[in-house]
């Protein structure tokens, strides 16, 4: 059997000293963004109780721009109690094409009209043509070639931001050889559970003329919002020093979103930017300070993968209201036999199934900011 009851929220949990649950079917409009949540109750066996049964609770909640939903369970969290051991992984092999002393002669120089000097670099990060086609430009960055593994905690501000800079150089770069080529994404995987194939840690791109569904969805319905403004901007205000709400880089704002689309996400929102090619190099290092901290504090509560993505607005960004989103959600631990994280529900239903709120994940976020 199950029971369903409606409480919408300006986003907390009970006992946070916001307003009491609502009826059913009741919506409750903060700034005209609208957050739709209801309390599923279950009755499921009791393992520690013989034959017994017993209640149990879950959330569900509905994205307020897209309507992708999510379900917060409760209970027993799937979070490891200690970090598996990533020596074996991360051991430096006999060849790594993106370790200093191979890189020159196992990556490709870009043509001399878009890098004069065949790569892009910013610090001790590099940025090299990537040798699979996955858009019609597309990019690798590496962090730190002189380093075959960083681990999270390693990936300091000064790692990260240095990155990102040298990849926004790479997408600029592209715009102005190809106007066509108006989607832009930045994005990463680390260790194999997120998807990555290299253990060296590093980011790839990709711009073209039809963007990632994920973005151009986001972008729609940011041009389509019915409030005034940028719905992201609204969103900041609303969220601002509430139980979902992380801190501040510079001119990024950190939160933790209504209805996750995966494990300990958290949103970067960068004000008054659309496109990613209009990422100055101090908003670049801002969204790498702030992303330096989310990775230091998975790495804190014993996580080793993620990914993130840093998407720009396409050709009507701006039009559309939208502004930059960088998005991050970690990933199953790599340990042998791991479980991945993707169920049917993410993979073939599209919903979230994740075990800690994201208050909770704002909640352990904050002291860093």
């Amino acid at each position: 059997m199950l029971l369903t009851s409606c409480r919408l929220a300006h986003g907390t949990v009970p006992g946070a000293g916001r307003p009491a649950p609502t009826p059913v079917g009741s919506l409750l409009r903060m700034a005209a963004i609208v957050f739709e949540e209801q309390e599923l109750e279950a009755r499921v066996p009791d393992v520690g109780a013989g034959a017994g049964w017993t209640d149990a609770r879950l959330r569900w909640r509905r994205d307020p721009l897209t309507g992708r939903s999510a379900r917060i369970l409760s209970g027993v969290k799937l979070q490891p109690a200690a970090r598996p051991d990533l020596r074996d992984l991360t051991a430096k092999p006999a060849f790594c094409p993106f370790c200093a002393e191979h890189l020159d002669k196992a990556t490709f120089p870009f043509p001399a009209e878009l890098a004069p000097d065949g790569r892009i670099t910013c610090g001790r990060a590099v940025v090299v043509p990537n040798i699979m086609a996955y858009a019609t430009h597309s990019a690798v960055g590496i962090y730190d070639p002189t380093q075959h593994f960083l681990d999270l905690d390693q990936l300091t501000p000064t790692v990260v931001g240095d990155a990102l800079v040298a990849m926004v150089h790479h997408a600029r770069a592209v715009r102005r050889l190809d106007m066509t080529a108006s989607w832009s994404s930045i994005n990463a995987n680390y260790l194999p559970p997120s998807g990555s194939s290299l253990i060296h840690p590093h980011l790839q791109s990709a711009h073209d003329a039809c963007g990632l569904t994920a973005q151009r969805l986001l972008v729609e319905r940011s041009g389509t919002w019915p409030g005034p403004g940028s719905f992201w901007r609204a969103l900041v205000e609303q969220e601002r020093g509430g139980p979902r709400w992380v801190g501040s880089t510079g001119r990024v704002d950190w939160l933790t979103p209504f209805a996750p689309s995966g494990f300990h996400e958290v949103w970067g929102v960068v004000d008054g930017v659309a496109d990613l090619v209009d990422l100055d190099d101090d908003v670049a290092q801002d969204l790498g300070a702030g992303l330096s901290r989310i990775l230091a504090a998975y790495h804190a509560w014993n996580l080793t993968s993620f990914n993130f993505s840093l998407t720009g607005g396409g050709p009507d960004g701006g039009r559309q209201r939208y502004q930059v989103i960088l998005k991050a959600v970690s990933r199953s631990n790599a340990e042998p036999m791991y479980r991945s994280d993707v169920t049917y529900f993410e993979r073939l239903q599209d919903e979230a199934l994740v075990d800690v709120a994201p208050e909770e994940v704002a909640a352990g976020l904050r002291p860093s900011f």
